[in-house]
């Protein structure tokens, strides 16, 4: 199955478990630096210019931002502080006004502005919280999130998950792909069978809607009127990739193993450049299709399959996307431009993630 990919991209790391950790260490520490708010408690969304504070970050950053310190803290201990201190202070985010409470898109009090994906990357946080420290509260933190997301359902389009609230004109891969796999994470620590009964449904409505069947490869939305918006993002095939695996080892239905292994090879194909073990797109999407992999590593991989380098695209980064400042260009597949002095808070989390959890799985 894999015999066309490279031979240097199967046959073990290219960066050591270690170095991995420290560059994560080393990038967290840039973005308490120059992202911290000390008087809120969050981190801002852009990096502070001449000691003047930016906004709060937006919610999708703050759902980034929350899992680079969950990989940080299975890593190390040590950032278990930093996390509960991080997590229980989002909650300024959480808006109690109907029809379904959920995460606003900056902290309130405010007027309702909520996404549908904000929240489902908030599940998939707050279950890995609560998993780290202890605590059931951010399950069941998790458990309300997930309710305002799968709010956003209808049978319109014969079902589906919107992007947004309040304009309700399209659905979208990044709302649904991200809701299967944050039912399938909900799931897997309460055993309420209704969630994987709606985890299979989403799927086969996400699949069925989104992906090209040339490829394997995922559209990104759909219009009410039915148009199809067909650039492909790879983090659209990488919540798709990592439900399918997540499925497979729930149910041990082999169909989901054979859809995981289809989308494994396309999205190798796709984003991984072989020539400098890049994954060539914005880090934002490009780092959780690097989580995918590893899920499915860990779900589908029978013994002795290979599976690409996960640590390439990490040594990429490191050497040409990050700046000589310190901080981390948006794009994942090429340099940073010189000339940039405004780095947005999601991109650094975005690397703070992927080293910290390839890590964790070149350590184990």
């Amino acid at each position: 199955m894999f015999g066309w990919i490279a031979a240097s991209l199967i046959l073990g790391p290219a960066v050591d478990s270690t170095t991995l950790g420290n560059w994560g260490g080393e990038a967290l520490e840039q973005i308490k630096t120059h992202y911290f708010l000390t008087d809120r408690g969050l981190y801002s969304d852009r990096n502070m210019v001449a000691g003047k504070p930016d906004q709060p970050a937006f919610t999708w950053g703050v759902g980034v931002m929350l899992s680079a310190l969950n990989a940080a803290a299975r890593w190390d201990p040590q950032y278990k502080s930093l996390l509960r201190d991080y997590a229980d202070k989002t909650r300024i985010y959480w808006n109690e006004l109907g029809p379904v409470p959920g995460y606003d898109v900056l902290p309130g009090p405010k007027p309702v502005d909520r996404y549908y994906d904000d929240n489902a990357w908030m599940v998939m946080a707050l279950v890995e919280t609560s998993e780290i420290l202890k605590n059931k509260k951010y399950l069941l933190w998790a458990e309300d999130t997930l309710a305002y997301v799968l709010s956003g359902e209808d049978d319109k389009l014969g079902g589906g998950i919107y992007w947004k609230e309040a304009e309700k004109s399209s659905k979208n891969c990044c709302s649904n792909g991200p809701s299967v796999a944050a039912c399938l994470t909900v799931y897997s620590r309460t055993n309420e069978h209704r969630l994987l009964v709606e985890a299979e449904k989403l799927y086969a409505w996400t699949k069925e809607h989104f992906q090209d069947t040339s490829d394997h490869l995922f559209w990104d939305g759909e219009s009410l009127s039915g148009h199809i918006e067909k650039h492909k993002w790879t983090y659209n095939t990488a919540l798709m990739l990592r439900s399918a695996s997540e499925l497979f080892r729930i149910t041990k239905t082999s169909s989901y193993a054979i859809d995981a292994k289809a989308m494994l090879e396309s999205s190798i194909s796709q984003w991984l450049k072989t020539d400098t073990g890049a994954l060539n797109d914005e880090g934002k999407f490009a780092h959780l299709l690097l989580d995918s992999w590893v899920y499915y590593r860990r779900d589908v991989r029978e013994p002795g399959q290979p599976t690409p380098d996960l640590s390439g695209p990490l040594a990429f980064i490191h050497g040409s996307v990050k700046s000589e400042s310190g901080f981390y260009g948006g794009s994942w597949g090429r340099q940073v431009d010189p000339n940039q002095t405004s780095f947005e808070l999601i991109d650094q989390a975005s690397a703070v993630r992927g080293y910290f959890q390839v890590a964790i799985t070149e350590r184990n």
